[in-house]
């Protein structure tokens, strides 16, 4: 069986002394989308914080067959593991095309604007705004920015970190849409949410944390009825 392309087993990580990660295993197989959900604390961010290499962690870390721990950050972006990361972290005093050459900033082949292409293609409105700076622009349009900066770097893992936060669930509907097309350009897609609804709307398996653990995993459409995960995350059986 094929490996997967990012493969988490027994993985350990934290700040100092303070554990936060406990024996967490996860698995991404080419061509997903895979949500990882979770309240607020439940360790997501830590999760791919470590995944990303910007803090240490034990256990095990593969991506694209390789071994990711002795890995720095430049090192895992370079790989084709990309971030988008919450709170979008755009550099508001730049263009929405200057954004987008960030994204671009370590390629050294020839399609750059190739690229372009592609993310103007799949987010329109930064086509018609690649001049306007992007500090200016709306919460929705400056997540379609950091989503399209992350595609610039031709990633094989796009990871999403809460994609829906303070957006309008309209821009959240249109910007699912989009990571599905994403998909189907070949690009792997790890959602991080703390939206189940959005997650799991267009997830092909997910993976549940609380406290620092994988408490639940499984096919989208098993979680949906994982009594459980009703109760915690999706209201009553008579909402969903």
């Amino acid at each position: 069986m094929t490996e997967p392309l990012l493969k988490i087993a027994g993985l350990n990580a934290g700040y100092g002394s303070a554990p936060v990660l406990f024996d967490v295993a996860l698995e991404v197989r080419r061509g997903e989308i895979v949500s990882l959900v979770g309240s607020n604390g439940a360790g997501k961010t830590t999760l791919l914080r470590a995944v990303s290499r910007v803090i240490p962690a034990r256990g095990t870390l593969r991506f694209d067959g390789e071994d990711l721990l002795p890995v720095t950050p430049e090192g895992a972006f370079t790989r084709g593991l990309v971030q988008v990361p919450e709170g979008r972290q755009l550099f508001g005093n730049m263009t929405v095309e200057e954004n987008l050459l960030m994204g671009a900033y370590l390629r050294r082949d020839a399609k750059i604007s190739e690229s372009f292409d592609r993310v103007y293609a799949l987010f329109p409105k930064l086509g018609e705004r690649r001049r306007q700076l992007a500090g200016n622009m709306s919460g929705g349009e400056q997540q379609m920015c950091a989503m399209a900066r992350g595609l610039m770097a031709e990633p094989k893992l796009l990871v999403v970190d809460e994609m829906s936060l303070g957006l309008a669930p309209v821009i959240v509907d249109r910007l699912l849409e989009i990571l599905t097309d994403i998909r189907g350009q070949g690009v792997t897609v790890l959602l991080v949410e703390q939206d189940v609804f959005a997650a799991f709307s267009v997830a092909d398996r997910a993976y549940v944390m609380e406290t620092g653990r994988v408490v639940r995993e499984g096919r989208v459409e098993a979680l949906r009825n994982d009594p459980a995960v009703q109760e915690a995350y999706l209201g009553s059986v008579d909402s969903i």
